[in-house]
């Protein structure tokens, strides 16, 4: 055998490895499966077929049961103030009626994961699970632990950041793919954020963007393992105003429908928008330039607002998409989650009352019919059963 041949193995082994394992392959592995390659005549399919006999492979790969909804803790005592108290209807069990908790629950024994600048867990409370950090977890001890607890709190959907498992994590799209394609044999929905301040370049044209996610999405969508996206988290951090913004969103949405999915837009706490300078239409005219292309908000909070605050803030978004004719839904995504990064209080329950009183919202301003589609910090109903 001559280096050739042993060069060209090795990257045979090398391939499978990454396809049927997600990793790279093991000194002792890779030894011997370049001995049944020399002694045994092993080709890939031989390889293949004995990677898939492992007991790795099937942890990896076999489908999981999928956990019953659990009642959990009921809700602590409503804090102090006037605001809405009561669910203003049956939420739906649809797609659009977001069911999450990105950011808080706890997994007991959940190592600290570091990461570069913007792309690491908490030291305080390691066991707080960041979905949008799953790629850092080992997927045969974690993962069946986190998508587990996830889903007997009856949450229905799971957030993932493709710039960091790309940057960060090192992920192929492959390797993401197949990830997604794991969490959904488990949780029904995926959302997948596509851009971030912390690893995508600032101020890109429609062009550059859809050169730098559109293989991705073509990799999601040919899968089947993507329900949601959101073109950027906090898009008005690192975006032009105005039409770039307006356009690179309409193009995701549009790409999103034609697959099934939706599209939803995120922004700086409080935020709702990022219209140009000088548009006299202000963020109204922002969501009637989007228009359907565009399924809603999935809006972020300031932390420190008391419950009083939070809904009338919330009011005011909700007030306009309703005189706006609902062509777009809101969403509380994120309303907790940097102050359970680093104190002991808020905790999952703090986040899971908010996002049950963030769904009692109602529109007491123009008095219109829209409502609040669902909760991404967590929440729950004052039993503790689903929401």
């Amino acid at each position: 055998m001559d280096l050739d041949w042993y060069q060209m193995v090795g990257r045979t082994i090398w391939a499978l490895y990454h396809e049927e394992l997600n990793r790279d392959p093991d000194p002792q592995g890779f030894a011997n499966f370049i001995y049944q390659a020399r002694e045994n005549g092993w080709t890939v399919v031989e390889m293949r077929a004995d990677m898939r006999a492992s007991p790795e492979w099937h942890a990896i790969h076999d489908r999981p049961p999928v956990p019953e909804p659990v009642r959990q803790t009921g809700l602590r005592t409503m804090p102090p103030g006037s605001y809405d108290r009561v669910l203003p209807w049956t939420p739906p069990q649809t797609r659009d009626f977001l069911r999450a908790d990105a950011w808080g629950v706890p997994i007991p024994g959940l190592p600290f994961v570091a990461g570069v600048p913007g792309s690491g867990g908490s030291s305080e409370h390691p066991e707080r699970l960041l979905t949008g950090l799953d790629y850092k977890y080992d997927r045969q001890r974690w993962w069946p632990e986190m998508l587990r607890a996830h889903a007997e709190r009856g949450y229905t959907h799971w957030l993932r950041w493709w710039p960091n498992a790309r940057d960060d994590g090192g992920n192929s799209i492959q390797q993401f793919v197949d990830d997604c394609g794991r969490i959904k044999q488990v949780i029904k929905n995926v959302i997948v954020n596509l851009g971030s301040k912390v690893f995508d370049p600032r101020d890109q044209s429609v062009q550059q963007w859809q050169d730098r996610v559109g293989p991705l999405m073509d990799a999601l969508f040919a899968a089947k393992v993507v329900d949601e996206l959101i073109p950027a988290f906090e898009m008005d951090s690192f975006n032009v105003a105005g039409r770039p913004t307006i356009e690179y969103s309409k193009w995701v949405g549009q790409q999103a429908h034609a697959h099934g999915c939706s599209c939803w837009l995120h922004f700086f706490p409080e935020h709702t928008s990022w219209f140009a300078d000088g548009d006299p239409r202000g963020r109204f005219g922002f969501w009637d330039d989007l228009g359907a292309d565009v399924d809603g908000l999935c809006y972020q909070s300031d932390p420190s607002w008391d419950v009083p605050m939070l809904q009338a803030r919330i009011v005011d978004t909700l007030s306009q998409f309703g005189r706006q004719g609902n062509r777009h839904k809101f969403r509380l995504l994120e309303d907790q989650a940097t102050f359970q990064f680093t104190r002991d209080r808020p905790d999952e329950l703090d986040g899971c009352l908010r996002g049950f009183l963030a769904c009692c919202t109602i529109d007491n301003v123009s008095h219109t019919d829209a409502k609040v589609w669902g909760f991404g910090n967590g929440g729950r109903r004052e039993d503790g059963s689903a929401i």
